[in-house]
């Protein structure tokens, strides 16, 4: 009779032990896709943050130009020219781009 329930003990901590290595596997195997999304989700968060921190200096940049603009002639005089205008006593010459070819 001990033999049969030392088999049976034996047999129960087998059982036992599949049964939680099962239960280790299925929530590897459930939590790894969220962990990939979160992974993709932190990606796109930093690339955003990266396009935010452009578009933040680009903006600065703006309202440097503008606050420039406003209270600096020349430097409305040299945007004017880079545009091609000029004042009425000047004149404009264009030179074309060499091309390196000769």
């Amino acid at each position: 009779m001990q033999q049969t329930e030392k088999y049976w003990n034996l047999i129960n901590r087998i059982v036992l032990i599949a049964v939680i290595v099962m239960a280790g596997v299925g929530v590897v195997l459930a939590f790894t896709p969220k962990v990939r999304q979160l992974r993709d989700y932190q990606g796109r968060n930093d690339a955003l943050r990266q396009r935010i921190e452009i578009t933040v200096a680009a903006e600065q940049e703006l309202k440097n130009k503008q606050r420039r603009f406003q209270s600096d002639p020349r430097f409305v005089e040299k945007v004017a020219h880079e545009v091609g205008y000029a004042r009425s006593d000047e004149t404009i010459f264009h030179f074309p781009e060499e091309t390196g070819e000769r």
